[in-house]
């Protein structure tokens, strides 16, 4: 309405100071034209810059969210450096399962800066997205001035992830350094030292366990129990360790 208003006063001051004959009734209607132009300029220049009428309103969203990548027994959640100055990042992640292309956060002045990592003792991931944004004060605010484009404009933008304690969060550099890593060790000669460093493993462990216990010499179930139990530390030590390697 602001702009109709804007309109009507540059017409009525041209009309008023070209057409009007008297010169009383000329100066009363040019003044009051150029009031109204001058005034809504004013507000407009406001509600622009300085965001008259309005408010900012901030809401928080919370949904439940996937690794970007789950191969091998990993989650990884990925990572890509934006800018210069090593802060601001884009996130990439699922938000469902079956999801083919991952999504990611937003690559903006309002968002890249804010993206936030936190570690938790739940098994399943979430980002919480906090928006803050301007608003109209009312209807009668959003009446003269919606027609601005002021309505929802984003002021900031706070990504917060929480991770899961076994969730790796990578860049996709240091991903395509773990992915030639792993694809060596599945070659004919990697995986026969894989496999022999993880029997050493476990027979070191499970002689240091039957020292402390030695009625498991004789009980094959828990022996095989433990092996399994070993056979899985081993592994998880190795990926601990390749991973510590491509950071």
């Amino acid at each position: 309405m602001i702009l109709a208003i804007l309109v009507i006063g540059s017409i009525a001051a041209f009309l008023s100071y070209v057409y009007i004959k008297p010169i009383v009734w000329r100066t009363v209607g040019t003044i009051i034209s150029l009031v109204l132009l001058v005034g809504s300029l004013a507000l407009l220049t406001m509600n622009s810059h300085s965001h008259y009428g309005m408010h900012k309103v901030t809401t928080t969203k919370t949904t439940q969210i996937y690794p970007a990548s789950s191969k091998n027994g990993l989650n990884i959640m990925l990572y890509q450096p934006v800018g210069t100055n090593g802060k601001e990042t884009v996130q990439i992640y699922k938000e469902t399962l079956d999801q083919k292309k991952p999504s990611h956060t937003q690559a903006n002045e309002y968002t890249a800066a804010n993206n936030q990592i936190k570690r938790t003792n739940k098994q399943s991931a979430t980002l919480q997205v906090k928006e803050t944004r301007w608003r109209f004060k009312s209807n009668g605010f959003k009446f003269w001035f919606g027609i601005s484009g002021m309505q929802n404009k984003l002021v900031q933008r706070t990504n917060t992830f929480n991770l899961p304690k076994d969730w790796l969060h990578l860049s996709t550099t240091q991903v395509k350094a773990l992915q030639k890593k792993m694809a060596g060790m599945k070659t004919k000669a990697g995986q026969a030292k894989v496999k022999e460093q993880a029997q050493q493993y476990v027979q070191q462990k499970m002689k240091a366990s039957i020292m402390k216990d030695p009625s498991l010499m004789t009980d094959k179930a828990k022996q095989a129990k433990l092996a399994q139990q070993f056979a899985q530390e081993f592994q998880q030590q190795m990926i601990k360790k390749i991973v510590a390697e491509v950071k």
